[in-house]
This record gives structure tokens, C-alpha cells and sequence, in this order.
């Protein structure tokens, strides 16, 4: 998988702990390849499930995912490997662990269908906006390819870290059986949510204003 890289300066000082983190990453390894790997930590997380495993293993997989999702930010930025596939598949990458993990809880009985129905509906932008890019052009009879730039928004960045952290709460407390963790990650859940309803609005009316095109 191939990776453009750009003449910008380098982000991250000399010596600082990103740029030291950044280092640690072999030259081949590129951002795509660390998101691929957050999409098999996905998978394994499915696979837990199906084979009834300890959510234990669950925490570890997320958590890994998770760090792996600040690591190809990083690498991305410092190495100018920015590219179009890797600006879809992060987010996507996202999404994809939270709504595994989501489902997981609910099949355990940790979080309730309401919760995921709500995930489910903030998330739809996601699904919604290049839908709505498609048909505008479509209309205009202009190309739709290049899919729009749906730049990602402080909101969904606050949603993103508020729902992977809510989830992770309710993951730790059934693991250590405490109910008023499940019961606060569950509520934070909830407040996960309202950001990313809000996070949703703003890309729905950046798209009014052209802003992906």
C-alpha cells in the first residue's frame, strides 16, 4: 500500500517524546498499515465474542487499537505520509472498533439497545455525507470521484475520545465486577453521544455549504 510523501517540515521537535515515538516505527511501516492494524484488533475483538472469551481480552484488544489510533496520527504528520486512503480509513477504523465493542456490551447485557441505536445514528454521517456528495454531483452531471474531504471536526474529536473512553469504563468495571463503573461509563456513553450529535449537525451543514466538494 502506497504512501505519498510531502516535502513539509517535520511536526514534531527533535527529541521530544513524539518524535521519539515516531523514530521507534520501522521506515516501512507507514499510517495505513498501523490502521490496518487497529481494523484486525477489530476483528479479534469479534472473534472474542463469538468463541464467548473473557472480556478481558476485549479490554486489551481495544486498548491496543486505541493507542495504535494516536500512533498513525503521529506517523502520518511527522513523515508528511498523508494521503486520501488513509484520511478514510482512520475514521473509519473508528467507528468500526467503537460499534464492536458497543455491540459486545449490549450482547452481554452492559449497555442497552437505545445506546447503540444513538451510536448508530450520530455515526451516520459517515454513510450520509459521501451519499449526499454523490447525489449533488450526480445532479450537477460532475465526477464523483474524489470522494469528498470530510475533514474531521472538534466535536468528533471530543465524541471520539468520550465514547472510546465510556466504553472502556464499562468494559473495566465488569471485569473487576463494579457495578458503579458500569453504571458511570454507561451514562458517559450518553454524553458521548450528544457530542456526537453535535459533531453530526456540523458536517451536515458543512455539506450545505459546499464544504466537502
Amino acid at each position: 500500500m502506497s504512501q505519498s510523501q510531502t516535502s513539509g517540515a517535520r511536526v514534531y521537535p527533535p527529541g521530544s517524546f513524539k518524535a521519539r515515538l515516531v523514530d521507534m516505527v520501522p521506515a516501512a511501516v507507514s499510517p495505513n498499515h498501523i490502521t490496518l492494524f487497529r481494523l484486525a484488533c477489530t476483528l479479534g475483538i469479534v472473534v472474542v465474542q463469538l468463541m464467548d472469551g473473557h472480556l478481558a481480552w476485549m479490554f486489551v484488544l481495544g486498548f491496543v487499537a486505541g493507542m495504535s489510533d494516536l500512533l498513525d496520527g503521529m506517523v502520518a504528520r511527522q513523515r508528511g505520509q498523508i494521503t486520501p486512503l488513509g484520511a478514510f480509513l482512520d475514521p473509519l477504523g473508528d467507528k468500526l472498533l467503537a460499534l464492536a465493542v458497543a455491540t459486545v456490551l449490549v450482547l452481554r447485557g452492559l449497555l442497552s439497545m437505545p445506546a447503540i441505536i444513538a451510536i448508530l445514528a450520530v455515526e451516520a454521517h459517515a454513510v450520509v455525507v459521501p451519499l449526499l456528495h454523490i447525489g449533488r454531483q450526480l445532479i450537477r452531471s460532475q465526477p464523483i470521484w474524489p470522494a469528498p474531504r470530510v475533514r474531521p471536526n472538534r466535536w468528533g474529536k471530543y465524541k471520539t475520545f468520550g465514547l472510546a473512553s465510556s466504553l472502556g469504563i464499562i468494559v473495566l468495571g465488569a471485569i473487576f465486577g463494579l457495578p458503579a463503573l458500569i453504571w458511570a461509563g454507561q451514562w458517559l456513553v450518553w454524553a458521548a453521544v450528544v457530542l456526537g450529535a453535535a459533531a453530526s449537525l456540523r458536517y451536515y451543514w458543512d455539506w450545505t455549504q459546499g464544504a466537502f466538494d
